[in-house]
């Protein structure tokens, strides 16, 4: 075969070769799409904690919840009463009547509480009270119990006090003595062969029990020509107990000096006392 013959021939094997080698060349694989990340689901919402209702309704509901809680089933209803044995741990029981006080609500630093006291009824029929026998006050804070109602955070049934079975806290005035503490202030006592012995309470909310954080007297056994007066000290908010300002004046006018001290709340032994008292 002549050269001029070839040419068209092996124009025509390398025509060939080119398109075999196209067909060859793998087509490019489809790339996987990336898994899209999974989309969180929303959280639920909660539904908002209902505020307790301080209407008088819901308020008389509460005072008779808790008082049916601490003292029984026992309401006298022509005395307006709950009948209760107390039984004391120095041994001895005595019975009274206890009387719900008017419920008070008050906003602390952004918390709702419900203050409910309770005393006995000293004459009420058919009890009866020698001297000796004390008085007995309950004493309950309640909060929002996040359903529109409210339930006990801290309390006492049988805070005794007084004497001839009057408890002196039927009057008892709810104030503030600290930065998100309120008490019940009160003074009660009794005259024994002839001696005037008196003290002021401050009955209030230590964690989920009720105490009496005074010591303070307003007639001393041993000290029969003063009388103490307090007045709470809260010109600083912040502080957890406020200072008590404490006046000593002579039983008749005219008969001695006046004198006035600052009593520090005493956080170990938690109490208000005079210095030489503590």
């Amino acid at each position: 075969m002549s050269a001029s013959g070839s040419a068209p021939l092996l124009a025509a094997i390398a025509a060939t070769a080119l398109l075999a080698a196209c067909q060859r060349q793998a087509a490019p694989t489809p790339t996987a799409e990336a898994p899209k990340p999974a989309t969180a689901a929303a959280p639920t919402a909660k539904p908002a904690a209902a505020p307790a209702a301080t209407d008088p309704a819901a308020l008389q509901a509460a005072v008779e919840a808790t008082m049916k809680q601490q003292y029984g089933d026992s309401f006298d209803a022509a005395q307006g009463c709950w009948k209760f044995s107390a039984r004391f741990e120095q041994g001895g029981s005595e019975d009274y009547c206890m009387r719900a006080g008017r419920p008070e609500v008050v906003d602390l630093q952004g918390e709702r509480r419900l203050y409910l006291a309770a005393h006995n009824v000293p004459d009420a029929e058919g009890y009866l009270y020698g001297h000796a026998s004390s008085g007995l006050m309950g004493a309950f804070v309640l909060g929002p119990d996040g359903r529109g109602g409210w339930t006990l955070l801290a309390g006492d049934r049988q805070l005794t006090s007084g004497s001839s079975g009057y408890c002196g806290c039927d009057d008892a005035q709810l104030v503030r003595i600290g930065a998100r503490t309120m008490a019940w202030k009160f003074a009660s006592g009794g005259v024994w062969q002839g001696i005037v012995v008196s003290s002021y309470s401050l009955v209030a909310p230590v964690g989920d029990k009720v105490l009496d954080l005074s010591q303070i007297p307003e007639v001393a056994e041993d000290d029969q020509d003063h009388e103490y007066a307090i007045e709470i000290d809260g010109s600083d908010l912040a502080k957890p107990f406020f200072p008590l300002r404490v006046t000593q004046r002579p039983q008749q006018p005219g008969k001695g000096k006046e004198t006035v001290q600052v009593v520090e709340f005493d956080p170990i032994k938690q109490v208000y006392a005079l210095p030489e008292a503590k």
